[in-house]
This record gives C-alpha cells, structure tokens and sequence, in this order.
C-alpha cells in the first residue's frame, strides 16, 4: 500500500475515476459507517499507476490517499462489481487496519468477531 498527499479537491475525483476500487474507509458503508472520512482508499490496477500519480498530482509520503496497487492479472477478477467497490471481505479486512478504532470495531463486528 502507497500513501500520498494531494489536495483535498482530488478525493472525490480519484474515487470517481473508472479504474479504481473504493475500499476501507472509502467503501465503509458497507458495514454501516457514515458520514465523510477526511480520506480515501482504494485498489488500482499496478498498470495504471503512473497514470493515476500523474492526473491527480499524487506526492509520495504520508497524506490523505491510501492505495492498494494490484497486479493487472489480478484486476479483471476485482473490477466485476458495478458500485465501484472491492468485495465486501476486501473491505472488511482493509477497514480491520485502519487507524480509526470506529472502522476497526465495525469491522471486527460485521466479520462475527
């Protein structure tokens, strides 16, 4: 996982984009957190990197964007789900390392834990 900074009016446009995932905190709904995370993570496809670090002017180091680079073999077998989202157990293990307790605790009730 790659973290970078970039200015706050890329989130919404990066999670907007065709080739990424939405996942952790960006996917919480999905174990019924709500309201807006001052963050985004997501899966892309390893390929597409550059693209993505150039068009949104992705600074390496610790910031607001938080992706997951998967290997281009691997993305058709992700990138099925209409909503934009990674699978519910992608979401669910993502949101389990998260540094918000919130997202942890909703996790690890949503999995039975």
């Amino acid at each position: 996982m790659d973290e970078f900074d970039v200015h706050p009016s890329e989130l919404r446009r990066i999670l907007d984009r065709p080739d990424v995932l939405a996942t952790g905190i960006s996917a919480g709904d999905a174990v019924g957190l709500v309201g807006r995370a001052s963050s985004i993570e997501v899966y892309a496809p390893a390929g597409r990197r550059r693209a993505i670090v150039d068009e949104h002017a992705l600074m390496a180091g610790a910031g607001p964007v938080r992706v997951r680079w998967v290997p281009d073999g691997v993305w058709p077998l992700l990138d099925g789900d209409r909503d934009r989202r990674a699978p519910r157990a992608a979401v669910l293990l993502d949101l389990l390392e998260s540094d918000e307790p919130r997202a942890r605790r909703e996790a690890a009730r949503a999995l039975g834990s």
